[in-house]
């Protein structure tokens, strides 16, 4: 049943608006815009078209098979709108009106009905206050939203922000390779365990992020989130932590807040990754998308400030990572590059070999010899924003040397000027997860070893 919200053959909007500002409108053009190639029916009780489109005045006058409906309209016309889906045998709905448990009273009983129709008539409901689905083969948002990568994050979201705008700002910057981004809302029917039933056994699906305000059935949602993070990385985010959060999500979702205690002990228990905020689920999947998975927590640091090179060593150490000594091997590689008086040594300081060497060359020795080293899993290369670094831009000398070795490598920046700091982070960080926090970019780093050193353990 989780395929016909993904991939049906036939979409109906009900709400679809003449309007280009109505929300109605907005995502009918969103499935227009999409590589969605089934029957589009726009559901419009006074407009004889919409976007080109034949209207029809209910899904019920539809001449064909609807396999998915999405309802925007008032809340209080919603239940006849699922009474006349139940009628004409559409059995997957998202509805993005809100004004239903979110608000209490009177809401909360149009919900019920609403999921009493769909219990009666085997119709599977995602939402309601939800935008639906984000995904290069069908968006349903009501955010304008236009070439939706066909890439390999999935992000599942108790919230509208995941689903509209963090959707706006991850396809229009291009800074996380995603595939589908949902967005559940109140959980009447559909929930996490369903979609992360689903999404564990998609081919297409190699990162699992999810925000949630509450958990629907604790003891399911443990077994499938164990069965699917043995298999694949779940990131996972908990929202009504503390008492101030668990009162904004039952404003938010209607949703009572899980026991904090109990949710992160369910989080060690499936070995799932665990995020404090939504630029951390951001972070870890674009690490967890683009690297490879380490054997272990041995880091090499690549600097060109020995200042910088204590302060993350001592980030590192904190975060559970490992700075060994080099190997002989690696430490006679380096030798050509740094000073008589200098040792090669764990941070690797680049500055004397820039002033000779130009960056790019001195990268192709300090960034390619550790990570050749058998005693290193990963690596944190601190690049600044300089005139100086661009070459390793035009050359594309980080990602030929990651791409050599396969060992995970996480890029940090810390100073320089905005022009050469844009450059970095939208052209290098298209490959690699570039940061402007160490402290981000090494925690991130940290889980992805975590991680990896449990999965290479699980599996051989």
């Amino acid at each position: 049943m989780m395929e016909l919200f993904f991939k049906p053959k036939s979409v109906a909007v009900i709400g679809a608006s003449t309007n280009p500002k109505k929300d109605g409108n907005i995502i009918l053009q969103n499935i227009i815009d999409s590589d969605f190639s089934g029957d589009i029916y726009p559901i419009n009780p006074t407009a004889p078209e919409v976007s080109g489109y034949k209207a029809y005045p209910s899904v019920k006058d539809v001449p064909g098979n609807v396999d998915l409906a999405v309802i925007i309209i008032p809340a209080k016309f919603c239940v006849q709108a699922m009474e006349d889906c139940a009628a004409k045998g559409v059995k997957a709905v998202i509805i993005e009106a809100m004004g239903f448990a979110e608000v209490g009273g009177d809401g909360i009983e149009l919900q019920k009905k609403i999921v009493a129709i769909a219990e009666e008539n085997g119709i599977r409901v995602m939402g309601p206050n939800c935008t639906g689905i984000v995904s290069r083969d069908i968006a349903t948002t009501f955010f304008p939203m236009k070439n939706v990568p066909k890439g390999n994050v999935v992000l599942i979201g108790q919230s509208g922000l995941l689903a509209a705008g963090m959707a706006s700002d991850i396809v229009v910057n291009q800074t996380l390779n995603v595939n589908k981004i949902c967005s559940i809302g109140n959980k009447c029917d559909v929930n996490e365990n369903d979609l992360l039933d689903y999404f564990g056994d998609d081919p297409e699906t190699e990162v699992i992020s999810m925000y949630l305000e509450s958990i629907a059935d604790g003891r399911n949602f443990v077994k499938i989130a164990k069965r699917a993070a043995a298999k694949k990385p779940v990131i996972f985010l908990k929202g009504g932590r503390t008492e101030a959060g668990a009162k904004a999500a039952m404003s938010h979702t209607g949703s009572m807040a899980s026991d904090t205690k109990i949710v992160e002990a369910a989080i060690r228990q499936t070995g799932c990754v665990k995020a404090d905020d939504f630029t951390e689920i951001k972070d870890f999947a674009k690490v967890f998308s683009t690297q490879p998975l380490p054997n272990g927590n041995r880091v090499a640091i690549v600097t060109a400030a020995g200042s910088v090179g204590v302060v993350v060593s001592d980030i590192c150490a904190e975060h559970g990572l490992e700075m060994p000594k080099l190997s002989p091997h690696t430490v006679e590689k380096l030798k050509d590059v740094f000073p008589p008086n200098m040792p090669p040594a764990n941070p690797v300081d680049l500055w004397y070999s820039i002033e000779k060497l130009g960056l790019v060359k001195t990268l192709e020795t300090t960034l390619a010899a550790p990570l050749e080293d058998p005693g290193i899993d990963a690596a944190v290369l601190i690049l600044a924003g300089m005139k100086y670094t661009m070459p390793v831009l035009d050359e594309k000398t980080v990602q030929k040397i990651t791409a050599q070795y396969k060992k995970p490598v996480i890029v940090c920046m810390l100073v320089g000027y905005n022009e050469y700091k844009n450059r970095i982070m939208e052209e290098l960080g298209r490959d690699l997860p570039v940061f402007t926090s160490i402290l981000s970019g090494v925690k991130a780093l940290s889980k992805l070893c975590e991680y990896g050193v449990r999965y290479h353990r699980k599996n051989g």
